[in-house]
């Protein structure tokens, strides 16, 4: 399903970002089945919620006018009532079922290592194959996310730090003319070799095993998201901060 919108809630204040090209005359914003306010321009939008009584349930409907009256397109949201203000903690693992390429999500979806309270270290595909960015670009692409946390605070460290250092040593090897590792998702190559090829569930795995000497268990050959996923969602080792409501992996790779 293509979203159109992603929404974040931050205290009392709701964000609103526009993810695709969507036409529409105005937006209408719902709260609880009450209009809350509209918007006819921008990509992004602010919403001040009533701190005493948050809401549940947002709704947005992008209505586009023409001569035979109006059109309009709704996307729902739920509040998760536990999670209201979202946190990150060194070693954090961000898993989303959505994908920048539609035809992928559920099929291949994308994940990533938090390592502070703003950043991650994520491999996106293509080149630079590994990176520092924010949390917030990695929330506004893939909304459709779920976040673990390792109940073991030293070992989310010590994997954050083994990420640290990976990254550093590819810089490194870029600056030298060496592109090791580039991304691939190769199903021939080994999972516990780091140097060769990485994408980014393995960056995790790699992460864990070697940083943390934890061995987050696979099913086959590579070790997709779904992976990724599916061992931690029932993981006595891990905590489920926060899970949007559409995830949801089409096939078990």
């Amino acid at each position: 399903m293509v979203r159109h919108f992603s929404v974040e809630q931050q205290r009392e204040l709701v964000k609103i970002r526009t993810l695709t090209n969507l036409p529409y005359d105005y937006l209408g914003i719902y709260l609880d089945h009450k209009l809350a306010a509209t918007f006819t321009t921008g990509d992004t939008f602010y919403l001040q919620t009533n701190k005493r009584s948050s809401p549940n349930r947002l709704m947005i409907v992008a209505y586009l006018m023409d001569r035979n009256g109006p059109t309009a397109i709704g996307e729902q949201y739920y509040f998760n009532s536990v999670n209201r203000e979202r946190k990150f903690k060194p070693g954090d693992i961000l898993v989303a079922s959505d994908n920048l390429n539609q035809l992928m999500t559920g099929y291949m979806g994308h994940s990533a290592l938090v390592v502070d309270k703003e950043h991650l270290i994520e491999s996106p595909g293509g080149h630079p194959a590994i990176r520092k960015d924010t949390i917030q670009q990695f929330l506004d692409k893939h909304p459709v996310h779920a976040q673990f946390r390792p109940r073991s605070t030293k070992k989310g460290k010590a994997a954050v730090q083994y990420a640290v250092d990976y990254l550093a040593k590819y810089n490194d090897n870029l600056e030298q003319g060496l592109k090791e590792p580039v991304f691939s998702m190769n199903l021939s190559q080994s999972l516990e070799e780091p140097w060769e090829y990485i994408y980014c569930s393995k960056l995790i795995w790699i992460s864990y095993f070697h940083g943390a000497g934890y061995k987050l268990e696979n099913d086959y050959l590579w070790y997709s998201p779904e992976d990724l996923y599916t061992n931690l969602v029932d993981n006595i080792d891990f905590e489920l901060i926060y899970q949007h409501e559409d995830v949801k992996f089409v096939i078990n790779t």
